[in-house]
């Protein structure tokens, strides 16, 4: 799928991330290391962009992203309302399942690692699969006139990487979505960026 260049972001660390429950709709906020996060990734972010003012910005509407893009856009200096919400950015919906741990899903025979293609096509009660995301990702992606900064979640992040270097489904649900580490899309290639501190 072809679209203007596209940095995507990850949210920061929640408790939940760290706990490893399954989050989805739940508005979890950041907690202090997520915070810390989401200033580092803003710092190296206005380091790369040549031009942010040029730029559109999105972000989901659940509070752990719009904190992240909040010190995303402190850092590039641009004012909080630069960001335009959007639903369709929201995390994947687990329905039944949320608040409730990864191990404990596993064990109901439910895993990314051991069935790809499975968890992929898996619908949880009252809530969407995978694919289900992708028809509103793709939407998404379709209305893009320009090039553009993305604060969502890991989920829409494999997704949108799924869409834009057309990888298949067992494939998108194993990628990794760092919080340390952010990438830009462009021209059918993807470039990663490091925000850590003591990144090299």
């Amino acid at each position: 799928m072809t679209h203007p260049p596209l940095v995507f972001i990850r949210h920061g660390e929640t408790d939940w991330n760290r706990e490893r429950r399954l989050q989805g709709r739940m508005d979890i906020p950041l907690n202090a290391l997520g915070e810390e996060q989401a200033r580092a990734i803003g710092k190296r972010l206005s380091t790369i962009l040549a031009d942010p003012d040029g730029m559109a910005f999105h972000v989901s509407p659940l509070i752990r992203a719009r904190q992240t893009m909040t010190a995303v856009l402190d850092a590039l200096g641009l004012p909080d309302n630069t960001a335009k919400a959007d639903d369709r950015l929201c995390e994947i919906d687990f329905g039944a399942w949320e608040g409730r741990y990864w191990p404990e899903l596993n064990a109901h025979g439910i895993d990314r690692d051991a069935d790809p293609a499975g968890y992929h096509a898996w619908r949880p009660d009252r809530g969407e699969s995978y694919a289900d995301a992708t028809i509103r990702v793709a939407d998404w992606l379709a209305t893009l006139d320009r090039p553009a900064v993305v604060v969502a979640h890991g989920g829409i992040g494999r997704i949108v990487r799924g869409l834009s270097l057309g990888l298949a489904p067992a494939e998108i649900v194993g990628l990794s979505v760092s919080q340390w580490r952010f990438f830009r899309l462009a021209g059918g290639g993807i470039e990663w960026f490091d925000a850590r501190p003591d990144r090299a």
